[in-house]
């Protein structure tokens, strides 16, 4: 399948998305609003941007008109850019789907945008948020996921009780295990053995590889 790189608004490291891009190698850049200005830095040319550019700089803007695609927003709407930009890339079937500058010091656009990896994982699509320290995915019961031995794995219910039917290959393992908002029972848990294995039965779990 083909896979896209949204990179938006909030605190981009330069050197994640430049490795990013080079080892993933996108079939598609859509830049979303101020994340036009990261993929500049880079450069790195968008093949989409998106957004009311209420937050980016107007003479990069215009030195970007009539060289890729514009999507022009209204700076009155009820979504975001970062969704509208998603909703655009699970229209056209991309996955994997990576979004970097999704994370940052607005914490209700981080939060959103966490939120946003239940569209992806409503569908079955692989989806990303990748910053400095953390990357983060959605995923929902019934099945069976395998996660790399690297850095730590918190586990954070979304939306209500998540039941997880065993925890395979971590440091704090066991079965029937339920995670439940408001509760801290996942954080801070690492793999020990080649493999973790999550056998999840219901509900949403944000799992965050995470590094200081």
């Amino acid at each position: 399948m083909s896979s896209v790189l949204i990179v938006t608004g909030g605190t981009v490291d330069h050197v994640i998305l430049e490795r990013l891009y080079k080892k993933k190698c996108p079939d598609e850049v859509i830049a979303a609003d101020r994340g036009l200005c990261a993929c500049d830095t880079c450069g790195i040319m968008p093949d989409i941007v998106v957004g009311d550019f209420d937050s980016a700089d107007d003479t990069m803007i215009k030195s970007y008109r009539g060289r890729t695609e514009f999507v022009d927003l209204d700076t009155h709407k009820d979504f975001t850019d970062t969704h509208k930009a998603l909703a655009y890339a699970l229209e056209k079937g991309y996955a994997p789907i990576y979004l970097v500058g999704a994370t940052g010091t607005r914490m209700d656009h981080t939060m959103a945008n966490m939120g946003l990896l239940k569209q992806c994982a409503d569908r079955g699509t692989e989806a990303f948020i990748i910053d400095g320290h953390c990357r983060i995915r959605m995923i929902s019961g019934d099945a069976v996921y395998k996660v790399a031995k690297d850095n730590e794995y918190p586990f954070i219910p979304y939306g209500g009780e998540a039941v997880v039917r065993s925890l395979k290959g971590f440091e704090y393992y066991g079965e029937s295990i339920v995670f439940k908002p408001g509760d801290s029972l996942g954080v801070s848990n690492s793999i020990v053995k080649e493999n973790g294995i999550i056998d999840l039965e219901s509900g949403y779990l944000l799992v965050m590889e995470s590094h200081d």
